[in-house]
């Protein structure tokens, strides 16, 4: 599909990301290196004019981005997309995930702290794309209003370009952290909610996922809808917030929280039994003493979680096994240190 939006080219991030092994398993968990120099070519979600809700204050722009010399709001006001260098064909599978950062939709922070996992999805062989939305937040609507409009449409971008890229359109999933796991929810539990007035064809295309991760989502629960748990997610006036609708085309979902989040997991832990009420699958998954934040996770194997998860829901095959995915994520590490492949390079 030619929607005639446009593209340009950038500077986005790559990583270097050493492995760890264990004893049992071998796991992504740390990085040291992170460099902001590679190109990656941006497909902007919105032709000229046609963005809702367009305010002035707001960009378009990763914390790095943001942070360099040169930078120039007036250039970066419209969100994007960009797409990571496809994984090895020896593993590629039809599967696309979307990558949304945080930053409690002030910015969009979680860049360097995705690094590790987006290279064990590329090792697993799956598509992988990172969007930027506007922030920070907007002023006289919802904070996550224009975020949730960036979104639906960056799903249908995406979905326009299954075909190009080799994956399934109706394998199209979302993982974020923080405000980027509340926007996950939004796409996953209220898609059928438009968010804006179609503008061309590519408004046609569904907007709904086939999966979602959300990891310490913000933002979910009444008393915290502009900042932490006042409450701690505790009390019967506590509950979910109205926007999340649970709609006809409600996807699958895995929630991962720390137990010290102020960003209460008791928003995980009834959005995680509103699923199961109405019978579709999810998952739960709790680190009783980590903070807010994937990146402080100790015990929750965030990249194997996930893979999982797309086995026991049918997304992934089940015969593309945990050593299947060790042998693949050594191969890359191997490649890493020969200088073959150290980083995760974006088209």
């Amino acid at each position: 599909m030619n929607t005639d939006l446009p593209t340009a080219h950038c500077p986005l991030s790559t990583v270097h990301c050493p492995l760890q092994t264990n004893t049992d398993f071998m796991k992504i968990k740390e990085f040291t290196d992170y460099a902001v120099y590679a190109e990656g070519k941006k497909y902007y979600l919105w032709p000229e004019g046609k963005m809702p809700d367009a305010q002035p204050q707001q960009i378009a722009a990763t914390t790095e981005e943001a942070a360099a010399e040169g930078f120039k709001p007036e250039e970066n006001r419209i969100p994007h997309i960009q797409w990571f260098k496809a994984p090895d064909e020896s593993v590629r599978t039809d599967i696309c995930m979307i990558i949304i950062s945080g930053g409690g939709y002030s910015n969009c922070c979680d860049m360097p702290s995705f690094a590790p996992l987006v290279g064990r999805l590329l090792a697993a062989g799956i598509n992988c794309v990172n969007f930027t939305y506007r922030t920070p937040r907007p002023q006289g609507i919802p904070i996550y209003q224009t975020a949730w409009e960036d979104g639906q449409r960056a799903v249908r971008l995406v979905r326009s370009q299954a075909a190009e890229h080799g994956f399934s359109p109706d394998k199209i999933g979302v993982i974020g952290c923080s405000a980027g796991s509340h926007l996950c929810m939004l796409l996953a539990l209220s898609s059928q909610t438009a968010t804006y007035k179609p503008i061309d064809k590519l408004d046609e295309l569904p907007c709904n996922v086939a999966y979602a991760i959300p990891m310490c989502p913000a933002y979910v629960l009444t008393d915290g809808l502009l900042e932490p748990n006042t409450k701690r997610g505790h009390g019967d006036d506590v509950v979910l917030d109205d926007v999340f609708k649970f709609d006809a085309n409600t996807c699958p979902c895995c929630f991962m929280h720390g137990g010290n989040d102020p960003y209460s997991p008791m928003g995980s832990v009834k959005a995680y039994r509103r699923l199961r009420q109405m019978g579709i699958p999810a998952e739960l998954h709790l680190e009783s003493m980590a903070p807010h934040g994937f990146a402080y996770y100790e015990r929750l194997d965030t990249p194997q979680i996930t893979l999982d998860f797309l086995r026991h829901i049918g997304i992934l095959p089940q015969h593309n096994s945990l050593e299947a995915d060790m042998a693949a994520i050594a191969k890359w590490e191997k490649d890493r240190l020969a200088g073959c492949q150290g980083e995760l390079d974006l088209l």
